[in-house]
């Protein structure tokens, strides 16, 4: 049959068969991209979430191996680095240029304020930190106090409470074993905690009712994917007080309705505004801008390509820790998170 074809028609052939196959293995990712179907939760908790603490265990480490964990410490590390004691006794002198010597404080004696550290400081019990100052890294063995103004360039870690105050900037990540606690006016790269919260204001926790207390709804217009799975072409708007079941994909933009609740995860290609006592046991994503109200509560990550507003509302269990990601966060007083908060173009606590 080939034998019957000119030499540019079989050479045609050839490549539109070998173009065919090729092609086969990004026929699911085509489809996906023109018509998406997957609306399962989001597991993921941000790029190299689960390493938030490397830099503090590392450090933790090297600083066991060097005997600065001991009732005494060296003057020296192996590597000829000097070893600053602070103390009540002997409190670091006030210097115009940064101290560059690891510090190591022995109690809870303040920090001066304009202090500068350029290099790592150990906290052997709370460390409390003045005004205006710029430490490298900060690892306090309890609690990290960090004075108005202050500046983290590296990372700080606490084994207890980590607490921010007003002008505080935290680049890079700002991680505690038991809870982070921003007043507002604090800007920040990455924070990981079992809970972060801004002060100032109180969270509202909305109670979790039965789904036999609110009016089942089920999306107009909507075409089944499959069983609890949806998409609707346009905008979606979850009416006030009704329940709907099942994870929904929004080509347009959603509104879930003051006191509805969502048993799914939503995604939107456009924005997704969340209004108070709304509840969602699910994650949510949007291509746009994500505006979560005072007194909604959602249980699972909260992804936006855009950027995040978070009320005074709470993300995520305490015994399941989740994640609140976009180029731009701003978490406002009485916000809570149970994990952890990414902000790729930076973040800030507001009033």
């Amino acid at each position: 049959m080939l034998s019957a074809l000119g030499p540019n028609s079989v050479f045609a052939l050839l490549l539109l068969a070998t173009l065919t196959w090729i092609a086969i293995p990004f026929i699911p990712a085509m489809m996906e991209l023109l018509r998406p179907r997957d609306a399962a939760p989001l597991n993921a908790v941000g790029q190299d979430s689960g390493k938030l603490t490397f830099f503090a265990t590392s450090f933790v480490e090297r600083m066991t191996s060097e005997g600065l964990m001991g009732t005494s410490v060296p003057p020296r590390l192996s590597d000829g680095s000097a070893v600053r004691v602070h103390n009540q006794a002997t409190p670091l002198e006030v210097t115009k240029t940064p101290i560059t010597d690891v510090v190591v404080l022995m109690d809870d004696t303040p920090i001066v304020a304009g202090t500068t550290v350029a290099s790592e400081c150990l906290a052997r019990r709370t460390f409390r930190g003045g005004a205006n100052c710029t430490y490298r890294a900060v690892l306090g063995q309890r609690d990290v106090k960090l004075g108005a103004g202050s500046t983290v360039l590296r990372w700080v870690h606490a084994n207890g409470r980590l607490e921010a105050a007003e002008g505080t900037q935290l680049m890079g990540r700002a991680t505690s074993d038991r809870e982070i606690l921003l007043e507002a006016g604090v800007v920040f790269d990455r924070l990981d905690a079992p809970m972060v919260r801004v002060g100032g204001g109180g969270t509202i926790e909305t109670p979790i009712l039965p789904v036999s207390a609110y009016t089942p709804y089920v999306p107009e217009r909507a075409i089944a994917l499959g069983h609890g799975y949806w998409r609707v072409t346009g905008n979606l708007v979850v009416p006030p007080d009704t329940s709907m079941a099942g994870s929904v994909i929004v080509r347009g933009n959603v509104v879930v309705s003051e006191g509805a609740r969502v048993e799914g995860s939503l995604k939107a290609h456009g924005t997704m505004h969340v209004k108070g006592a709304a509840v969602i046991v699910g994650a949510i994503t949007a291509r746009g801008r994500i505006v979560i109200e005072d007194g909604a509560r959602l249980s699972g990550p909260v992804i936006s390509e855009h950027s995040i507003v978070v009320g005074a509302s709470v993300v995520g269990v305490a015994s399941k820790r989740t994640t609140v990601t976009a180029p731009r966060v701003e978490l406002r007083s009485g916000a809570t998170v149970y994990g952890a908060v990414m902000a790729a173009d930076g973040g800030a606590s507001v009033q």
